[in-house]
């Protein structure tokens, strides 16, 4: 059965981000046209599928899903040394450095991560994307801390973008909710399916929006090892965490398919922030972000 779904799943995917590419290059939409789709998004729709995901989750398992949690910091740890001990070695400034090391810490566990993982495992699945989803978000938020003590900025900031970042909140309250046996009643929770069901279609249009094809050549060669580093050699190293806490079925399946995901559109976003290298850190995400297609396919379908 997931070997269906996938097939289905990641064609539904490439589509809809094809779809939002023409959609540019017809200029029916503009890029900047991103910005407001992802507001849709973010403040909206995916905090509407994460709060069902949760309400409706079977929460007696917590423990496993904070070692997952903790998985994502790992792997994104570990990304985020071997990047920056090549970048050292390649003797890269220090801003390029760390736009390389932040697009190779981050995963896109959540616009590209809860699309996948819906699709192909259900509800269910979804809930383990949350909690992987989680994990990254912990890493934007010391990145942020991290680049605000190295460069300065505005607490607040970071504040806005992950402390009070509506899919987070939705978690929250969505945990609250069902452990606490909340009442909705019918029309809260059909409001709130209607709304989750705008989530994925936008995410993959704003994709497709958002796709760069210049500037990749200058920076093929780093980009190409955050790519192997994010695609390839994190679920490796997944496969084998998992392995050594236990986890089997959905546990497993879902942590090394979010480990596999390609580097976080929120790495761009420290990028602009701090001033670092904007070019590089985005080369980075369209190049595993576009290859991710087929090694997200293949995990599904071998792991």
């Amino acid at each position: 059965m997931y070997r269906m779904n996938s097939y289905e799943t990641i064609i539904a995917i490439v589509l809809m981000i094809i779809i939002g590419y023409i959609c540019r290059r017809f200029e029916f939409l503009k890029a900047e046209d991103t910005q407001t789709i992802n507001k849709i998004v973010v403040y909206i729709a995916m905090p509407s599928l994460i709060f069902l995901a949760m309400y409706h989750a079977d929460l007696s398992n917590f423990q496993t899903f904070g070692t997952i949690t903790l998985i994502c910091i790992t792997m994104g740890l570990i990304s985020g040394i071997l990047a920056y001990i090549f970048t050292y070695f390649k003797g890269y400034p220090a801003k390029t450095r760390w736009g390389v090391v932040a697009a190779s810490t981050l995963f896109n566990s959540g616009f590209l991560g809860y699309p996948v993982v819906l699709g192909v495992f259900g509800a269910t699945g979804l809930v383990r994307a949350v909690f992987y989803d989680v994990g990254s978000t912990i890493l934007f938020i010391s990145f942020g801390i991290f680049f605000l003590i190295l460069y300065g900025g505005s607490y607040q900031d970071i504040i806005k973008r992950s402390v009070l970042f509506p899919p987070l909140l939705a978690v929250i309250l969505g945990v609250i909710a069902n452990l606490l046996h909340l009442p909705l009643g019918s029309v809260i929770p059909s409001t709130l399916n209607y709304l989750s069901g705008a989530a994925i279609p936008m995410i993959m249009l704003a994709l497709g929006l958002s796709l760069e094809f210049k500037g990749i050549k200058e920076y093929f060669g780093v980009a190409s090892f955050v790519t192997v580093l994010k695609l390839v050699i994190s679920p490796l190293i997944a496969l084998i965490v998992v392995g050594l806490v236990g986890f089997t079925g959905l546990d497993r399946t879902v942590t090394i398919v979010e480990a596999g995901m390609p580097s976080a559109m929120l790495s761009l976003a420290l990028a602009i922030t701090y001033d670092l290298d904007i070019k590089v850190t985005a080369a980075c995400i369209f190049l595993s972000t576009a290859l991710s297609m087929i090694s997200i396919t293949i995990l599904i379908l071998f792991i």
